[in-house]
């Protein structure tokens, strides 16, 4: 009767078995095109705000502001050797070929998509596109280079009191190293 019992155990399991894997394969294959469904709504949720982030690029008319920062790069090189000048068109070339517009527009697109959406990408746009926007963007420059000497200015007659802070901690440190390699020996 055990004998019985494991054969009509070993039947049912077997003639269930292969439902057991059809079901399982097909529930992994649900799975796979419910996964796949997802990571193409995400992609073009990644492309939505790519190209949101283009059209605010365009709105803030950073193409100008990279020219600009590409002649600024290759000026400051030149006025400190007038040896550069005869390569002024390469030294640009260079610049424009690492970091010019054409070069980084792409990769400031996926920047700013990365941190915010298709449509807060679009806010900032349409923000941009107002006055205010306007002034914002004429000013943002001034602002950042003015808070620059803001800090350094704030910072520099401090200068000594880090350079203080500094020595010191470089000096517990070479106390610390000198006591190992002493107790090493």
């Amino acid at each position: 009767m055990f004998k019985k019992g494991i054969v009509g155990a070993f039947l049912i399991f077997s003639l269930l078995a292969p439902a057991g894997l059809i079901a399982e394969s097909n529930a992994t294959k649900v799975n796979n095109d419910t996964k796949a469904k997802v990571e193409k709504k995400v992609e073009n949720k990644k492309d939505d705000a790519i190209k949101a982030a283009m059209a605010l690029l365009e709105e803030m008319n950073l193409k100008q502001v990279y020219i600009k920062a590409v002649d600024g790069l290759t000026n400051r090189l030149i006025n400190a050797n007038s040896k550069f000048k005869k390569v002024a068109k390469e030294i640009k070339a260079f610049y424009n070929k690492y970091i010019g517009w054409d070069a980084m527009k792409e990769d400031l697109a996926k920047l700013y998509a990365k941190y915010y959406t298709a449509d807060e990408l679009r806010d900032i746009a349409n923000f941009y596109k107002t006055k205010t926007g306007q002034k914002v963007l004429k000013t943002m420059g001034k602002l950042t280079y003015e808070g620059q000497l803001l800090t350094q200015k704030r910072l520099k007659p401090h200068l000594k009191e880090l350079q203080a802070i500094l020595d010191k901690a470089m000096e517990e440190n070479s106390k610390k190293e000198t006591k190992k390699s002493d107790s090493k020996k």
